[in-house]
């Protein structure tokens, strides 16, 4: 019969969820959202509290209350979700984030739990224990949701992304210390426990570093060659590792999370992400729509004055934190909104925090966390899960609205040392430069060639939006200043009416369409050339007064063409091989660079 029932709720689940979904994708919503709905409709609130059998139906629909092995299931959700981060996770990058971001980052936890603190246990809101949880479960923000935006959006190597993504990975390094000791909270203050804990998790980490080193590598090398293997041989280390953490009594998703690390830096990290994605997403989805079944919206017993602040830290006190850590770092109030939006939101570890404060007794054998309690704070994770999509869209308007306001404020309190970070990305590399000169925004490849065959006979500028990118050519001695659509007062710094002109080669279109609106609004006479890859693109620039559009693609294909018409004719490839020995050499020259650029950023 349990079996029977597991069934059941599987098939619900699965069912709803994908109705849900496919509702809300007509209307551009997230699908987060989509399955929480579906959980709730299923839930108790809804279908699970019909008495089917009065009506005439022979079975239930609905699900009123969560069976151990669907629980099981949605756990399993959770560690490999985390497992696949932690393939996401680079390593390298961890390493390389710097000290100001890494201070940075330890002091925006430490001010959440402090600020958690001040305004719950002094007004006897929360115990200590509670309120310890509570500023833990705030302090983290989601990876998995901000870097699904960033990379949808084609921001992950913005500097705003290149930031969030930094603060992301430390956080996550950070959480593998916390939820350990936050489990054994009874005897936090116990040096042996404490110590003990520490040491289970330093072992698990050195356990993964030897993995990796040894163990892995020789693995996938005979697992890559067969593709049932490689997918065994991927889910065999989530499940080690998974096994490993429930020996030393360290939460499932934690091992998981290393487990992934392990794997992050080999080469087939990315194969391992694809191969387990579509079973990481089944069940991630009985996950979130039982976290929707689970919500009962039954808070009403909380005091509303507790309601208010834990509302007032997750979307006021949070988001202040990180707009005060963009200006101590000196990226200036654009990248403080854009930082407060994008990462107030709550972390996934919060549900597993949330869950073991629902199960851990301090006194009184009583949980840490009352079920009142527990059902807000679940609620609360969801909805800023669900509302980071619509803030980070509104991040840049918001950024604009603030940047004017402090525009207007008299010098010596808008503070260049809120500003440094940028100013230095930013400094033009000599007045000379900006004389009769050509702007090309964009140094990818495309924009890299150009701006390299121009220079022969032209001043050259070249102005990109990936921070990494800049500092490197900088380094080289290249003409490289940051820049983005959202920094309106970079013009005023690259002398447009001085410009003979202004070429465009950026990949997102609606960057690139609101970069020609500045420049023409800056210098209306600019002579302005683009780079499209679709025909409503090209129409587009043109409509907003591009002087030139080349759409590669075409010039390709027709070219493409042209050399297949050749070799039908002739038999011979002669004709379009005249110069492949002197194209092999230029190809290896610009690999070699391209290579370069992409290890140091």
């Amino acid at each position: 019969m349990d079996a029977v029932i597991l069934f059941t709720q599987l098939a619900e689940i699965i069912v709803i969820a994908v109705i849900i979904s496919a509702l809300l994708k007509k209307f551009k919503q997230p699908t987060l959202l989509a399955y929480i709905i579906a959980g709730i409709l299923l839930g108790p609130l809804f279908l699970g509290n019909i008495n089917w059998g009065s009506i005439g139906i022979p079975f239930d629909v609905g699900i009123q209350k969560i069976t151990p092995e669907i629980k099981l299931l949605s756990l399993l959700g959770t560690a490999l979700l985390l497992f696949s981060i932690g393939i996401e996770t680079s390593v390298k990058r961890l390493l390389n984030v710097g000290k100001p971001v890494v201070l940075a980052t330890i002091l925006q936890v430490v001010l959440v739990i402090f600020f958690t603190f001040l305004f719950t246990v002094p007004t006897n809101l929360l115990s200590f224990e509670q309120a310890l949880f509570l500023g833990t479960i705030l302090a983290f923000s989601s990876t998995m949701i901000v870097v699904k935006i960033l990379s949808d959006s084609n921001e992950l190597n913005t500097l705003s992304g290149r930031l969030m993504v930094s603060m992301l990975l430390l956080q996550d390094f950070l959480v593998i210390f916390f939820v350990p000791l936050l489990a054994n909270i009874s005897n936090l203050w116990n040096i042996d426990i404490l110590l003990l804990v520490i040491g289970k998790s330093i072992f698990l980490i050195l356990f993964a570093f030897f993995m990796n080193k040894f163990v892995f590598p020789r693995l996938f090398r005979v697992a890559s060659q067969e593709q049932e293997l490689f997918l065994l041989a991927s889910m065999a280390t989530a499940f080690i590792f998974i096994g490993l953490s429930e020996l030393l009594k360290i939460p499932i998703p934690i091992g998981a999370f290393v487990g992934g690390l392990a794997l992050s830096t080999l080469p087939y990290n990315l194969e391992i992400f694809s191969k387990i994605r579509a079973l990481r997403d089944f069940f991630l989805t009985i996950f979130f729509v039982s976290l929707g079944i689970q919500l009962s919206f039954g808070f009403s017993a909380l005091n509303p004055l507790l309601v208010l602040v834990i509302v007032l830290l997750v979307f006021v006190i949070k988001p202040l934190v990180f707009f005060g850590i963009s200006l101590l770092l000196g990226y200036g109030s654009k990248m403080g909104v854009k930082l407060a939006f994008g990462l107030s939101q709550i972390s996934e570890f919060g549900f597993e925090l949330a869950g073991i404060a629902a199960v851990t007794s301090v006194a009184l054998n009583e949980p840490v966390f009352s079920a009142d309690l527990f059902s807000f704070i679940i609620t609360v994770i969801a909805v800023s899960m669900i509302v980071t999509p619509y803030l980070m869209v509104s991040s840049s308007k918001v950024s604009l609205f603030f940047y004017d306001k402090i525009k207007k404020l008299p010098k010596k309190l808008r503070r260049d040392f809120f500003n440094r970070r940028l100013d230095e990305l930013q400094k033009i590399p000599s007045k000379k430069a900006l004389e009769n000169h050509i702007i090309v925004i964009g140094g990818g490849t495309v924009g890299r060639s150009l701006a390299k065959a121009l220079e022969r006979n032209y001043q050259v500028l070249i102005v990109d939006h990936d921070p990494e990118i800049v500092r490197l050519a900088q380094s080289d001695g290249l003409k490289y200043v940051y820049g983005s659509s959202e920094n309106d007062a970079l013009w005023d710094r690259l002398d447009l009416d001085d410009a003979k002109l202004v070429v465009i080669t950026i990949l997102n279109h609606r960057e690139a369409i609101n970069l020609v609106k500045q420049a023409k609004k800056a210098s209306p006479k600019i002579t302005i050339f683009a780079v499209a890859h679709y025909f409503s693109d090209t129409l587009d620039f043109y409509k907003n007064g591009v002087d030139f559009v080349c759409m590669p693609s075409v010039i390709g294909s027709n070219i493409f063409l042209e050399n297949i018409s050749k070799f039908i004719e002739s038999g011979k490839l002669f004709y379009i091989q005249n110069y492949k020995d002197e194209y092999m050499q230029y190809l290896e020259q610009q690999s070699c660079e391209e290579k370069r650029y992409r290890a140091r950023s």
